[in-house]
């Protein structure tokens, strides 16, 4: 199924039990849809957040409220029930948001295109630490909740490890030729997988960030813009061509085709019972994939994934040393991954 939104989506979210659908537009709106099985997508509701672009957006809060960040440097928290603004932080980075993700119950983390990465605390509504780690972009970012490690990409070429409950920069990886558009962490957090512009998929080692130990080129020269994990063995990606893939990681191939756009893939989301994937491109349109003969033919094939010869080890202190070397900008643009969903600002 599928909807023309009437504008570019930058970022799209499912809410985490019921069957709806929330997009942030290129023009600052964010819209709610209501979904069923039966091929219909109706817009519930329609908000003003934003004065620029909505570059992000997630459920919160067992998705009572919906977060969104702007181009216009705000983080904007909504009630869902009624569209009303719950709390809003007008200066939240110094430039705009690129990307938004949930930590904890009571933390989430926003990231800039300066490469700068704030940690909030939602109950305090305020700014508990910040990394200024990047050159470029923020990305993507996601994170290791058992550890309490935040992985970002960036535009500068490199792939960060802060931990947050140290406060610390643990780990940066050397600068890569291409940007780094995209990241999830897989295999039981083993490796992190990093989407980048050429096309070619890096997998770091966990604990062994300063170079990649694997690359998988099948998908290159399409850059890699949106990663989003199914499970441990399988990720889907959406890249500049439009195509929506689902690739199985060690051993490293492209599964299956699952859809397309016509133009570059901006989001990618799964929705709370994993029937459905939902997608935006530059194209205008949001598009709901239903997966479950998709998922139920290729499980047979992610069964049996090859062990990857890498270390298993568990320490998260091997990379003592954090700058990288040397590097190179570019400048484009990408979006981030969700992870946990709870209270965000308190009521005003």
């Amino acid at each position: 199924m599928e909807i023309d939104l009437g504008a570019n989506a930058f970022g799209i979210d499912f809410h985490p039990s019921k069957n709806l659908v929330a997009a942030g537009l290129i023009d600052g709106q964010l819209h709610l849809y209501r979904y069923d099985t039966e091929s219909s997508l109706v817009r519930e509701r329609k908000v003003r957040a934003h004065k620029e672009s909505c570059r992000a957006v997630r459920f919160i809060d067992d998705g009572q409220r919906i977060v969104t960040a702007s181009a216009d440097c705000s983080i904007l928290a909504t009630d869902v029930e009624t569209g009303a603004s719950v709390a809003r932080l007008e200066n939240a980075h110094e430039d705009a948001v690129n990307t938004l993700i949930t930590v904890t119950e009571t933390t989430i983390a926003s990231g800039d295109d300066k490469g700068c990465v704030k940690i909030w605390d939602t109950r305090q509504r305020s700014c508990s630490h910040e990394f200024s780690v990047h050159e470029d972009y923020i990305s993507d970012m996601t994170i290791a909740s058992d550890s309490m490690k935040l992985v970002a990409t960036s535009g500068d070429g490199t792939l960060s490890v802060c931990n947050l409950r140290t406060n610390k920069v643990q780990a940066q990886s050397e600068f890569s030729e291409d940007e780094l558009l995209s990241v999830v962490i897989m295999k039981n957090g083993r490796k992190a997988i990093c989407g980048t512009q050429n096309g070619i998929l890096m997998l770091y080692s966990w604990g062994f960030f300063k170079d990649c130990s694997d690359r998988f080129v099948d998908l290159s020269p399409n850059s890699v813009d949106v990663l989003l994990k199914l499970d441990e063995d399988r990720l889907f990606t959406g890249c500049d061509n439009g195509i929506i893939s689902l690739v199985g990681i060690l051993p490293n191939r492209i599964i299956q085709p699952i859809g397309s756009h016509e133009f570059p893939i901006e989001d990618l989301a799964l929705s709370h019972d994993n029937k459905f994937l939902g997608s935006t491109a530059h194209d205008s349109m949001l598009k709901l994939w239903d997966l479950e003969e998709i998922i139920e033919g290729a499980n047979g094939n992610a069964s049996g994934a090859a062990d990857d010869s890498d270390s298993d080890n568990d320490g998260m202190d091997l990379d003592n040393d954090p700058k990288p070397s040397k590097g190179s900008k570019r400048k484009t643009k990408s979006k981030a991954n969700p992870v946990d969903n709870r209270a965000f600002f308190a009521d005003m």
